[in-house]
């Protein structure tokens, strides 16, 4: 249930909003219009929710679940990538059974990993440069060098773009899938290196395993090679804003040697990519993508480091437009940790 009665109009939410630096979205009015005349507004459509405008609020309003509600049962009229996503987690959640990765795991283990959605990433995204599928590799051999071999989950989409689209009917299918699979594992620990896998496991699941960031069991693993490479950290929204966890992706990099310098805005102010669950892929959104990719290249890193497949996937979508000339690399976390095992520097 949104909290928006709280409001007092003060504004600071469409001061900061990232939407607002390249549209006439207005948080506040949007509150205004449902709160007084009850008036529906598009602008729960556009907001990203990134949580910044809730980070920020003397009041704790937050603005991402009235318009999570206000989407609720209505439908997007334009999904970017000619909705093939939600296409495909629709068409799971009709199958008896599914198959997210030809990875293999242990037969039987207290850890899972979840790779979500990737391998559908690297057939969709069409990057060249990118392997979606590495993300998944470097997060099981960075697992087993710990002395975790985990299952490989054999779930369904986890369903948060689905959630985030409005469409909870085929969210709530999905949801009960893999809670009935998650049950049957016999796991204690479910590990994911999605950021929004992970927010969604977490957050709008009702689990009885402990759902953990791939980030948060690292930071004490020994590094075969010390790297001495400088990165800046993007702050994914729904592992940082939305779930708080900004140290640990930057623990597990400073434990592999890796220097890290913090961009303009990070952690809680860390701005958004524009992607927002697959909803918002545009001109509007790119000039959000360009703010930020210049915020990366000010810091002289020689990579860009983050944790969301799709932040990942459009920065480096950006970097393949004729307009931008960024030198540095947009990488993953658990592919540039997992860079350093085996004494691979990169």
């Amino acid at each position: 249930m949104s909290n928006i009665q709280k409001c007092y109009q003060c504004g600071l939410c469409t001061g900061i909003c990232p939407m607002r630096m390249v549209s006439k979205m207005s948080p506040r009015n949007a509150i205004y219009s449902n709160n007084i005349y009850d008036i529906p507004t598009n602008d729960v459509w556009q907001c990203l929710t990134c949580e910044l405008c809730s980070s920020q609020c003397p009041q704790g309003v937050s603005f991402s679940d009235f318009a999570l509600e206000e989407r609720i049962g209505k439908t997007l009229a334009d999904v970017p990538h000619e909705g093939v996503f939600s296409s495909i987690s629709d068409l799971m959640s009709m199958l008896d059974a599914g198959k997210v990765t030809l990875l293999e795991g242990a037969e039987k283990s207290s850890y899972g990993y979840f790779p979500g959605c990737l391998d559908f990433h690297n057939l969709f995204f069409g990057l060249d440069d990118v392997d979606f599928t590495e993300i998944a590799e470097s997060s099981l051999k960075l697992l087993k060098h710990k002395g975790i071999d985990p299952m490989v989950m054999q779930m369904k989409c986890c369903g948060h773009d689905q959630l985030w689209q409005g469409n909870k009917e085929l969210f709530d299918r999905l949801v009960e899938y893999n809670t009935k699979y998650i049950e049957e594992s016999g796991i204690d620990t479910l590990i994911v290196s999605c950021a929004e896998c992970y927010r969604t496991l977490k957050k709008d699941y009702d689990l009885d395993v402990e759902v953990k960031h791939i980030s948060e069991l690292l930071g004490d693993v020994e590094f075969d090679a010390k790297s001495d490479a400088t990165v800046t950290y993007h702050d994914a929204c729904r592992l940082g804003r939305h779930c708080g966890v900004y140290d640990a992706p930057r623990e597990s990099l400073s434990n592999a040697g890796i220097n890290i310098v913090e961009m303009k805005h990070s952690r809680k102010d860390s701005r958004c990519c524009g992607v927002s669950s697959l909803m918002n892929c545009n001109e509007i959104t790119k000039a959000l993508r360009v703010t930020r990719m210049n915020e990366a290249e000010d810091t002289g890193a020689s990579a860009m480091v983050t944790s969301c497949p799709k932040c990942l996937a459009h920065f480096n979508c950006l970097k393949k437009d004729e307009s931008t000339d960024y030198k540095f690399e947009v990488v993953d976390l658990s592919v540039l940790l997992a860079r350093q095992l085996n004494g691979n520097q990169k």
